[in-house]
């Protein structure tokens, strides 16, 4: 499929989504004031919290089989067939109205408890399938738009057809949107995530996962915060309609005219705020706004003896940042997930944990009904206001998941490296230097062998003590200091045959290097030196940063310096590698920190500055595209048989500036997700680019999103605030190990 055509599809497929999510709460909205006012005309509302529990336990039984049926056949077959289902239901409830309006009533509100919220998250699931993730977020919160839109409309549908029929009518209204709904949830399309990108575990029980996974187990509590915050909420503001209104014409009325204004208010804090919010703020602060707005607008209430519009302030604002904010944040926690860790989960997490949460927060009602059966308004909305503040603890902590888990996406599968993947220069370099750790056990075998050849070579120095003594002293002998004059002689003379002979002398020592240094610059011997070097970098650290640093040195010597100061962790040599970052020459800095992120692959516990390495990065994005293009390397090294990370030549194919912010980032950064993400962001795979682009939104800075977007051909993002989001979490190098 062309690029073209793929962007048609994803076109349309926004366009019925949009269409599906209007309709969908439309008759969620509708469907809740029909249920709530028939319930309540025929029941007392003490019986509510009875009929929550009983709604909610067959709801968790729906959700076992709703689960089973979606990792089988996939949400795009199965929600538009279960809508269909509630159609039906729902004429079949009008036909026999009038018989059995008591029986209705109860089957009414067990239908829309048990159909709406399975519904509604599959409805989320076939979204979140259908769009990668950094075009989920987007598209996800014009959808959220389009669902507030949906409210408004629900509310006028029900107060005109209430106000002009009856509320029997109502039911022939609602079964027509669910099949209107079946329609337009089947047009949106089936996953486009290719099989290739994911590794197919063996399928497990969504209880199994929860059980394993700590980031579903957060997701789940969650949401079964936030049905108790909502239990409460709703029993607090139906106990004081109940009380305000009597008949049944008149609490359909005045619940359509809440829920139309409550939908109204959604739409107008989605439209104007939602997209801006999570763009500015990030996941964390929106799925904060619903508990927070709760916590606060509940204290008002309380602060003004829990008056009956104070009370509908607190249920308005609940139902409007939970239908906005909250629901479009809570999707987006999806989007790393794979589809067989998805799939047996959501309706888990959606339904059984908001079921869990209903039967909570009226097992918590129904205990306060016994001790006070006059329970008052006010100690319900004291309980509201502790369920909001234990959910903002939540909240806090899953953010911190959200990031770690697209990390682990990246790591574990979503980029499979496949051999006839892994042909170009770029990838083969990553995947080496991944792997580096045995780079220096490898070079300390040679030297060890070096060292042995040369105490068999000479007899005079059995054991290199003498050697070890001139080292460490500079012990004066005028033989030696003879034949440091030679080895110098021989080292400045340009011939390889000489400069062979003084590399095998047993003299030559650490006052050698700064005429060794230059010598690097020679391919022919090049290897040579530097495996001198090396050998020598633990006393010679100073020296060797001074060459590192000297502009009048040959620029292909100095690339090669920070290869030899990366053999020994020393502390100063990490901090000339990091002065290396800074300087004039992008050959010089590209090499220190390719030298760095080896270090750091066999020590992580290598101290390296996040704001020095935040630094580097702004420098090398800050540039316009022609210098970003034009920056090559000299030719590089070719490491001796054996090694693992050899050094590749010079390769035009290769973008040298993005591997080398990608290679700063990593020294700070969890640098296996890293590495597929910059694999990634050049894939034709949307999914996988846009899962890159999801993890690096939210580990990256604004200051470098800024800049490097543009080099990723993608509009720079919109800066935002200064919350938790805009500063990058702690180094997610040990991401992995956090993630489930």
């Amino acid at each position: 499929m062309n690029s073209e055509t793929s962007a048609h599809g994803t076109r349309a497929a926004t366009l019925f989504a949009l269409a599906s999510a209007t309709l969908m709460i439309a008759h969620q909205v509708a469907g809740k004031a029909t249920r709530d006012a028939v319930f309540l005309s025929h029941f007392d509302v003490t019986e509510l919290p009875k009929v929550v529990i009983t709604a909610a336990i067959l709801s968790m039984v729906a959700v076992v089989l709703m689960s089973r049926l979606l990792v089988v056949y996939g949400p795009w077959r199965v929600i538009p067939s279960a809508f269909g289902v509630s159609a039906v239901l729902f004429i079949a409830n009008w036909w026999f109205f009038d018989v059995a309006a008591e029986r209705v009533a109860i089957a009414l509100y067990l239908q829309m408890a048990i159909f709406g919220a399975v519904l509604i998250s599959g409805f989320w699931s076939v979204v979140n399938e259908r769009f990668d993730p950094h075009t989920a977020k987007h598209t996800i919160a014009k959808v959220a738009a389009a669902a507030t839109l949906g409210g408004v409309l629900g509310g006028f549908i029900v107060g005109r057809v209430a106000s002009a029929l009856d509320v029997r009518s109502m039911l022939i209204v609602l079964g027509v949107l669910h099949l209107a709904c079946a329609y337009s949830v089947r047009s949106i399309g089936e996953s486009r995530r290719g099989p290739r990108t994911e590794r197919q575990p063996e399928l497990q029980s969504g209880i199994e996962l929860l059980v394993t996974n700590r980031y579903l187990q957060l997701m789940a509590l969650l949401m079964v915060l936030a049905a108790v915050l909502a239990a409460l909420v709703d029993y607090a503001f139906k106990a004081a309609a109940a009380d305000r209104f009597t008949s049944g014409e008149e609490l359909v009325t005045f619940f359509g005219q809440f829920y139309a204004a409550v939908g109204v208010l959604t739409f107008l804090v989605q439209s104007a705020l939602g997209p801006r919010v999570l763009k500015n703020y990030g996941i964390g602060i929106t799925l904060a706004a619903m508990p927070a707005v709760a916590l606060g607008v509940g204290l008002v209430s309380i602060a003004t003896f829990t008056k009956f519009w104070s009370v509908v302030a607190v249920r308005a604002g609940q139902v409007a940042f939970a239908n906005s904010f909250f629901r479009s944040a809570f999707e987006l926690l999806y989007t790393p997930l794979p589809a067989p860790t998805k799939r047996p989960t959501k309706t888990i997490i959606d339904v059984a944990s908001d079921r869990l949460g209903d039967v909570i927060g009226s097992g918590i009602l129904l205990a306060l009904l016994a001790i006070s059966p006059a329970l008052p308004t006010s100690a319900v909305i004291v309980l509201a206001i502790v369920a909001a503040g234990l959910t903002l603890l939540v909240v806090r902590a899953l953010y911190r998941g959200y990031v770690d888990q697209l990390a682990t996406r990246l790591r574990r599968g979503a980029i499979a490296l496949t051999e006839d993947q892994v042909v170009d220069a770029t990838t083969r370099r990553t995947l080496a230097e991944m792997t580096s750790a045995s780079e220096r056990e490898v070079l300390m075998e040679k030297i060890r062998e070096m060292r042995a050849s040369r105490e068999v070579s000479n007899t005079g120095y059995a054991d290199d003590n003498i050697y070890s003594v001139q080292f460490a002293n500079d012990t004066v002998d005028p033989d030696g200091v003879r034949e440091l004059s030679v080895a110098i002689t021989d080292l400045l003379s340009g011939d390889p045959a000489r400069i062979e002979r003084s590399l095998s002398s047993p003299q030559l020592d650490a006052r050698l290097v700064p005429f060794l240094v230059p010598l690097l610059a020679n391919d022919e011997i090049a290897e040579d030196i530097r495996m001198e070097l090396r050998w020598k970098a633990p006393q010679a650290i100073g020296a060797l940063t001074d060459a590192l640093l000297d502009p009048d040195l040959p620029l292909l010597a100095r690339q090669r310096i920070p290869s030899v100061l990366e053999v020994t962790h020393n502390p100063r040599a990490v901090s000339a590698l990091v002065l290396g970052l800074m300087d004039d020459e992008f050959n010089v800095r590209y090499s220190c920190a390719r030298a760095l992120a080896r270090m750091n692959e066999r020590d992580r516990s290598l101290k390296i500055g996040t704001s020095v390495v935040y630094a580097a990065v702004e420098r090398e994005v800050s540039v316009d595209r022609v210098e970003w293009e034009s920056r090559q390397l000299e030719t590089e090294i070719t490491m001796p048989t054996g090694m693992v990370s050899g050094a590749l030549s010079a390769d035009p194919r290769i973008d040298y500036s993005m591997e080398h912010v990608f290679t700063l980032l990593s020294l700070i950064l969890d640098p296996d997700a890293l590495m597929l993400s910059r694999h990634a962001v050049s894939s034709s795979d949307r999914n996988l680019r846009g899962t890159a682009l999801e993890y690096l939104e939210n580990v990256l800075p604004e200051s470098v999103r800024q800049g490097l977007w543009p080099h990723f051909g993608e509009p720079a993002p919109q800066p935002r605030r200064k919350t938790e989001n805009s500063v990058p979490p702690s180094p997610a190098r040990d991401a992995g190990a956090k993630s489930s």
